[in-house]
């Protein structure tokens, strides 16, 4: 995960009290901060657009711009130095990427405020004006939410903090700028109305960042600019670019790939636009809510714009409105194990800047800002709860009742399966546990059927089917390995599921597991007799003997299978038939053995 390096004097700075860089450390990873390591860092400034760049450990120098992608042979000069406090990102809480979010909650946990954070947010005076083109076969990056933030004149350092603020969240919540992607214009560079629409790859060239004075069109960028090299891949099906301007037609982006350099932000700028793009509407309002507030902390006043949809109607972001859950005391002692009551609870989440309320019966209101992207659950707020009181300050307890694990039953039997035939020179596999119609019904030459378990919401549309045998993934694995030295021995032991019987436990979900084997040979001598040794010999080797009967089933050569029970084991035993050896794409016989080993009682 990627490394951010937080100046100690600064953040003490934003805070009321003196503390020293260590005591800064140590505070931020009892949040839920993975902090690295407190190091002197050496700072320089790129020649080409004027930014500071923080130098790499081990490095004598810097040579590359990590903000305009400059590089040159000889290193970058050096500004000053600083002592950091480097923080391994965690993509949980985005929201504690920059030194803004880490004061706002530094300040909370070491008692200087309490309570949820306010950030008003000045009526919208910019109107931004959505074309449909963005959403539409030749570009699809519907979602735009901007804002307009006044800050004090921005310094070197400044600059510096809110474009490292830009590309963590690039990172964690925009997914690399997948889902989202932020820019951020001095306004007084701009006139008018923004306008969100799409351009053609050829026409209308402007200045990228990092390359003033020279004008390039989308496709260039993308062949020719470093960012655009590097993120090429995001525009790939897209036949038209998304851009945005101004009313006097100036180019501020070419999102999510690049800004234009006449409308960058400087050294002195005080009003800034910021826009968040992308095909996640939840994504793009997240990023934009955790930039603003962020900014804000740093000095900022917010100012809401209006989005005008193609259709005429209008939504104001940014839209920073807290929300609520309830917590109820006595399930969240019982979740933590901790001494809580009314008063310590609420002095807890108070300190991870919560507001509560009492409900009555043992019941809270939490309300959480809208920069807690993270919270999604209850029992995500019982987290906040214990880093709020520490984890420093659990005493460790043994458990009143002290047991002995041991393993499940299906387990037992299939522990000692596996051993059996790794002795019997069989390799074991691990498909995936859902696929597809053809693979697990009509390549085995059975019947589509009305009724099975299948995922309702998949995500990717060719993996429909939960699987209730094993056949199909062993018959996939032998067809990637018919290359191989004949003969091939494969073996798979996991869970299928079916659909459950009325008087069983499971009966209210509508489905049971069961733990199956399934083990195959193929080669030119592989057949029902090859299999039905191996079978005999795990059968023996589990204090069991098989009774075989004649049977019929699609998938074998008639003939050439056999139902079998011993003991707790029983399934089916076969020559798989040509038919479906050639439709998976094998040209040697096949012996295949399918056992239901036990069924998984998940009350028992």
């Amino acid at each position: 995960m990627p490394i951010i390096s937080v100046d100690a004097r600064r953040l003490d700075g934003m805070l009321a009290n003196d503390y020293t860089a260590e005591t800064l450390g140590e505070t931020l990873d009892r949040i839920g901060c993975d902090v690295e390591e407190v190091i002197d860092l050496d700072r320089y400034r790129c020649p080409n657009c004027g930014a500071l760049v923080e130098g790499s450990l081990g490095s004598d120098t810097v040579k590359v711009c990590s903000v305009c992608g400059h590089s040159q042979e000889d290193g970058f000069d050096k500004v000053d130095s600083v002592t950091a406090i480097r923080i391994d990102l965690l993509a949980a809480r985005p929201d504690l990427f920059d030194i803004g979010g880490l004061a706002r909650a530094l300040k909370g946990y070491l008692g200087e405020v309490r309570g949820l954070p306010h950030y008003p947010v000045g009526a919208p005076t910019l109107r931004v004006h959505i074309d449909a083109s963005v959403d539409s076969d030749d570009c699809r990056r519907p979602y735009i939410h901007c804002a307009v933030v006044e800050m004090p004149p921005l310094d070197d350092a400044m600059l510096a903090t809110i474009m490292k603020m830009q590309e963590n969240l690039h990172w964690g919540v925009g997914r690399d700028r997948k889902l989202a992607s932020i820019g951020v214009y001095d306004l007084a560079t701009l006139e008018g109305d923004i306008h969100y629409t799409t351009l053609h790859p050829d026409d209308e060239p402007f200045e990228a960042l990092g390359m003033p004075g020279q004008t390039m069109s989308g496709r260039q960028i993308l062949e020719e600019h470093p960012k655009g090299v590097a993120y090429a891949g995001l525009l790939d099906d897209c036949a038209r670019y998304p851009v945005l301007r101004d009313s006097k037609g100036v180019v501020l982006s070419m999102p999510p790939i690049i800004n234009s350099e006449p409308t960058k932000v400087r050294v002195g700028s005080t009003r800034l636009f910021v826009d968040v793009t992308g095909p996640s509407d939840a994504a793009v309002e997240a990023s934009l809510a955790m930039m603003v507030t962020s900014m804000a902390e740093l000095g900022g006043t917010i100012t809401a714009c209006t989005m005008v949809r193609p259709d005429g109607s209008t939504q104001v972001t940014p839209d920073l409105s807290p929300e609520t859950r309830e917590v109820d005391l006595t399930h969240a002692k019982q979740w933590l194990g901790l001494p809580l009551d009314e008063d310590s609870l609420t002095d807890c989440f108070e300190r991870m800047r919560l507001d509560v309320k009492p409900l009555g019966e043992g019941r809270f209101a939490v309300t959480y800002p809208a920069f807690r992207g993270d919270i999604r659950h209850p029992v995500d707020l019982l987290e906040d709860l214990a880093i709020g009181f520490g984890y420093e300050n659990i005493e460790p307890a043994l458990v009143p009742t002290m047991t002995v694990g041991k393993p499940r039953p299906e387990e037992v039997v299939s522990g000692a399966a596996r051993m059996v035939m790794f002795g019997l020179g069989f390799t074991e596999i691990m498909s995936l546990p859902m696929t597809t119609e053809a693979d697990h019904f009509t390549k085995l030459r059975l019947d589509v059927p009305e009724r099975y378990v299948r995922v309702a919401n998949p995500k990717l549309k060719a993996l429909t089917v939960v699987r209730s045998h094993l056949m199909g993934g062993v018959m996939n694995a032998l067809h990637h390995n018919r290359r191989r030295p004949m003969p091939v021995r494969l073996f798979e032991l996991d869970n299928c599921v079916r659909l459950a019987d009325g008087d069983e436990p499971t009966a209210q979900f509508g489905a049971a597991e069961e733990r199956r084997l399934c083990f195959a040979e193929i080669g030119p001598e592989a057949g029902f007799a090859a299999v039905r040794s191996v079978l005999d010999a795990l059968c023996f080797e589990l204090g069991h003997e098989a009774t075989y009967s004649a049977t019929e089933h699609p998938t074998f050569v008639e003939g050439r299978v056999a139902a079998f029970s011993a003991g707790p084991l029983e399934g089916v035993i076969g020559e798989v038939h040509p038919e479906a050896l050639d439709a998976f794409g094998i040209d040697y016989p096949v012996g295949l053995v399918e056992i239901r080993v036990a069924a998984i009682d998940w009350e028992g």
